[in-house]
C-alpha cells in the first residue's frame, strides 16, 4: 500500500529520545513507504535557501539557545540575556535560524508526503490535517544497548550523552514553543521501541500510516 502514502499527503513527524533508535526508525519508514527522509537533510537545504554556512545551522541544530557555548562562538548574544520568543523584538542568530528552518520545514510538508525528525515538527505543523506525529521512546538500559550497538559507545558514555542530548531537545523545544518536548497532547501515537525493536516499530508504524492513508478521503 505505498503507494497510497505517496499519492496521498501524510507528513510523519517523529519526536525521540536520544538513544531510542528513532532515526533508524524514521530511515526505516522512509525506505518502505518511499518517501522522503528530513533530519539533518532539512538543514542542508535552509544552509541553501538561506546563503548560510552548513555549520551555523549544524551547531544550533535542537539546542537550548541558551548556550553559553554557542553564544560565544555566534558572538551575538549577551551574556546572561533572558531569553525571548523568536518574533518578539531584535532576532539574535539562534531565532534567526529558528524561522528559516520552521519555514524551510513548512515548505516541504507542503511538496508531499515525508518524514520529517524532530525541530519542533508536531508543533510546527499542529494543524495541518496531512500530519501525523509520533514520539518514540525507550527505557535507559535499552538506549544504552543500542548506542553500544550503533555507535559502539560504552555504557557510561552512553548515559551521559543520552541525559545530555535530551537535556538540550527539551530546552530547544521549551524555548520555541512554549511547550513540553515529549509531552503526549502533541502526538497521535507514542511508540517504545524496546518491545518491538527497531525493524518491528518502524513495521507497526508503517502500518498505522498506510492505513491512515488508505482512509484518507
Amino acid at each position: 500500500m505505498s503507494c497510497d502514502v505517496k499519492d496521498k499527503k501524510i507528513i510523519v513527524t517523529i519526536g525521540r529520545e536520544y538513544g531510542s533508535g528513532g532515526r533508524q526508525i524514521g530511515k526505516k519508514i522512509s525506505s518502505v513507504l518511499g518517501i522522503p527522509f528530513y533530519d539533518k537533510e532539512l538543514l542542508n537545504r535552509a544552509a541553501l535557501e538561506s546563503g548560510i554556512d552548513q555549520d551555523v545551522f549544524d551547531n544550533m541544530d535542537e539546542k537550548r539557545v541558551t548556550s553559553l557555548l554557542f553564544s560565544i562562538v555566534r558572538g551575538i548574544e549577551k551574556r546572561g540575556s533572558s531569553p525571548r520568543k523568536p518574533d518578539a523584538g531584535i532576532l539574535t542568530m539562534n531565532e534567526r535560524l529558528y524561522l528559516i528552518q520552521k519555514q524551510v520545514l513548512k515548505s516541504i510538508a507542503m511538496e508531499g508526503s515525508c518524514v520529517i525528525m524532530g525541530r519542533c515538527s508536531d508543533v510546527i505543523l499542529k494543524n495541518d490535517p496531512n500530519a501525523v506525529h509520533f514520539f518514540i521512546k525507550a527505557p535507559m538500559d535499552y538506549k544504552i544497548y543500542l548506542l553500544k550497538e550503533i555507535e559502539g559507545l560504552e555504557p557510561k558514555a552512553a548515559e551521559k550523552m543520552i541525559k545530555e542530548i535530551d537535556k538540550e531537545r527539551m530546552g530547544y523545544h521549551k524555548y520555541y514553543t512554549g511547550e513540553k518536548w515529549g509531552q503526549s497532547e502533541n502526538y497521535n501515537y507514542i511508540m517504545d521501541s524496546s518491545l518491538l525493536g527497531v525493524e518491528g516499530t518502524a513495521r507497526i508504524m508503517c502500518e498505522i500510516i498506510e492505513t491512515i492513508a488508505k482512509n484518507k478521503k
